[in-house]
């Protein structure tokens, strides 16, 4: 009689691999493809009908150039500072004009302008923002110096007018911190002009009243006098400068070291020509260099006075428009055909992993080991 033990078929022979690659995949997929076809039809369907339900939107791109700022105009540069310390960001001007273009007041002006909340139904202004936020794109392009502005919305008209409305709004900003800081200069500089020219009439009566002395038949004193003078001017409309730049520099930026130096060389000249000589307080040589130092510092302040006021009335912003919004012919959104293609392929997911479920699910079923531990759990339940 023979031992049933050893008749058993071993289970390595009953039961294949765990995995056979790629055939195992293939196979099941192969025979159920018609499901596969359906489900794949079935996501081009509904993504098609996502993307025809969705509004239709139309893009206005514009885009402008921002132009280096060059001397000696000054109210841009200066003006550039304080915007970084307002807005934030980057230092450069890219950067700059870029937070400027996202900032609050630029959005809360384009909301007004073009009656938004009351267009999208919206009763909060913040809410309003976010929107305007989701709807605007900001970048730098790949040429240096621009700034691309793309708008987004169900009007083609509005959105190539928000466009076009971006970048004037950016050049009214910028507009107004130029002359701000340009009208500071030109009152700064004209208050110093009146004391200037004040001490300058006075220094030109006192010389007019005077007389000879000895000091003044020495040779040449009235050349020296004039040199000391004209130096000494230069060193006061220096410092006046130095005052003007620092009210839109701090100590540590480099026009104010670069000034620090070359003022301190100017006193180092002055103080060369500065000796023990026979020209007191109330001699002509005195009174000669004391007319000339009031000659050259008027002279030198109404030099910077007069550049104040063109910077003032001139309109030099660095923003040079490149190409502006045109009203879009063609809607940018939604596209159908990506909305097409993505809903195709994931129906064709869901359909291989319902496959491939199915499959491991019916292999399972003719796993021994696992009708055992089938056999257990309804055992354990029928208890």
């Amino acid at each position: 009689e023979s031992n049933p033990e050893s008749q058993r078929v071993p289970e390595a022979e009953i039961w294949p691999p765990a995995s056979v690659g790629w055939l195992e995949v293939g196979l099941p997929l192969w025979h159920r493809r018609w499901w596969l076809l359906l489900w794949s039809g079935l996501g081009l369907a509904v993504g098609t009908a996502l993307a025809l339900i969705q509004p239709v939107r139309f893009t206005g791109h514009a885009s402008f150039l921002v132009q280096p700022v060059h001397r000696p105009s000054q109210a841009v540069a200066n003006a550039l500072p304080s915007l970084a310390g307002l807005v934030g960001g980057g230092t450069s001007p890219v950067d700059l004009n870029v937070a400027v273009l996202r900032s609050e007041t630029i959005a809360d002006r384009m909301i007004d302008r073009f009656d938004l909340q009351r267009i999208w139904d919206i009763p909060l202004r913040q809410q309003a923002r976010v929107v305007l936020a989701r709807r605007v794109e900001i970048g730098i392009g790949r040429r240096e110096g621009m700034i691309q502005v793309d708008v987004e919305d169900e009007s083609p008209q509005r959105a190539a007018a928000m466009a076009n409305e971006y970048i004037e709004e950016l050049r009214t900003i910028l507009r107004s911190f130029t002359l701000d800081e340009a009208r500071q200069r030109r009152a700064f500089y004209e208050a110093q002009l009146g004391r200037a020219r004040a001490a300058l009439t006075q220094a030109q009566q006192k010389l007019q009243t005077s007389g000879f002395d000895k000091a003044a038949l020495r040779s040449e004193p009235r050349a020296v006098a004039e040199s000391y003078g004209r130096l000494e001017a230069a060193v006061a409309a220096y410092e006046i400068r130095l005052v003007a730049t620092r009210r839109v520099r701090t100590d540590a930026s480099v026009e104010v070291q670069q000034q620090l130096a070359e003022l301190a060389v100017m006193r180092a000249q002055l103080a060369k020509m500065e000796a023990p000589r026979d020209d007191g307080p109330g001699s002509f040589v005195a009174l000669v260099r004391e007319f000339r130092y009031a000659e050259t510092l008027a002279e030198s302040i109404a030099r910077q006075a007069e550049a104040a006021r063109v910077d003032e009335a001139s309109d030099a912003i660095p923003v040079q428009i490149l190409d502006r919004a045109q009203v879009p012919q063609f809607p940018s959104s939604p596209r159908v055909l990506r909305w097409a293609l993505l809903g195709l392929l994931l129906g064709a997911i869901i359909c291989c992993v319902w496959v491939m479920l199915r499959h491991r699910m019916a292999l399972a079923l003719l796993d021994p080991r696992y009708q055992q531990r089938l056999d257990l759990v309804r055992s354990v339940r029928a208890k």
